[in-house]
């Protein structure tokens, strides 16, 4: 009651809540408590609601003989990504994030939208480096025009190229030579859209960086090089080099920034082995950027934090923005401490 209380404004000065009081209506408080029940219980059913759909569409997923790009997955993982990235109060999304099992069940699901996302990534580069011999605008059209998820690459890239440059000082903005994607797979969007957003918004072509993408399969290098190499003057700037995240074989000194994707690492344990590898062969006052997640975005991908024992060893947390559009992951910004 006295929470009620304060919600009609019963909890002022004495003087006045007696008089409130003595001409409230008994049943007209009744009323108004029963509401707020109605509404508490509204917030809950509408959770548990959400809850169980996530559920029941891991249920589905897990039964699908494969991840590949079909007419059943692009419908699950559509509603499920649709389900996740609406905008609720902390306290309904709480409630859907506790909901008995739904922790338990969020490592598999986690690893069926990777499994998913490397499926549909190897589809599109397979099909767009068959349209190769019809010239670079073909090529670039089935990226730009046909690929479904597109513009929230731009997006993303547009976010995370905001929060580096926030997160370099003025004299080292003009001094973004390299860029380093570790983990780009064989359709490094992520790449050209950040590339592109850099020769859009910047004064002088002599400011144009270089991207080494980085990938440990020989497969995905050998593909994304050869789609790179028919795109034309869009895939220009581009490097491709196969190697593992860390390994002492690739040196990250000479990179200003270092991209760590989403799909490296499916846990912060395992994650933060791959940054402290990655972060000790960079040099210091370099950026290391990291996609995370956040509310209900978090059953797709981990939430990852940079705030450990251990990383704020070697790290400077400089930015975190989390978007409250279609785009999924957030976007964690850390410098190397010196």
């Amino acid at each position: 009651m006295p929470a009620l209380l304060s919600v009609l404004g019963l909890g002022s000065p004495r003087n006045q809540s007696a008089h409130y009081l003595s001409n409230a209506n008994q049943q007209t408080l009744d009323i108004l408590a029963e509401k707020v029940d109605i509404m508490g219980s509204a917030k809950i059913a509408k959770a548990q609601k959400i809850a169980l759909n996530i559920l029941d569409t891991h249920d589905q997923l897990k039964k699908l003989p494969n991840y590949r790009p079909g007419d059943d997955i692009n419908r699950l993982l559509g509603c499920l990504v649709r389900t996740c990235v609406q905008i609720h109060p902390p306290s309904v999304i709480q409630q859907i994030l506790e909901f008995p099992g739904l922790q338990q069940m969020l490592p598999s699901l986690r690893t069926i939208c990777s499994e998913a996302e490397s499926c549909l990534e190897n589809h599109w580069a397979q099909h767009t480096l068959s349209l190769a011999d019809q010239g670079p605008d073909a090529v670039l059209n089935a990226l730009q025009i046909d690929f479904p998820y597109f513009q929230n690459y731009v997006d993303l890239a547009r976010l995370e190229l905001s929060a580096i440059r926030a997160a370099m000082s003025p004299s080292d903005t003009n001094a973004l030579k390299k860029i380093t994607f570790i983990g780009s797979g064989p359709l490094p969007l992520t790449s050209w859209c950040l590339l592109d957003e850099i020769r859009q918004t910047c004064s002088s072509t002599d400011n144009i960086p270089t991207i080494t993408n980085i990938d440990m399969s020989p497969t995905a290098i050998d593909v994304s090089s050869r789609l790179n190499a028919v795109l034309g003057p869009w895939g220009e700037g581009m490097e491709f080099v196969c190697g593992e995240a860390g390994s002492c074989s690739i040196s990250l000194a000479d990179s200003d920034v270092v991209y760590v994707a989403a799909l490296v690492g499916l846990s912060q344990e395992d994650k933060e082995e791959i940054f402290l590898n990655v972060v000790r062969t960079m040099r210091p006052g370099a950026l290391l950027v990291i996609r995370s997640a956040w509310g209900l975005r978090t059953c797709l991908y981990p939430e990852v934090s940079v705030n450990t024992e251990r990383l704020l060893e070697v790290l400077q947390p400089c930015a975190v923005v989390h978007p409250y559009t279609d785009v999924v992951n957030s976007v964690v910004v850390a410098r190397v401490r010196e």
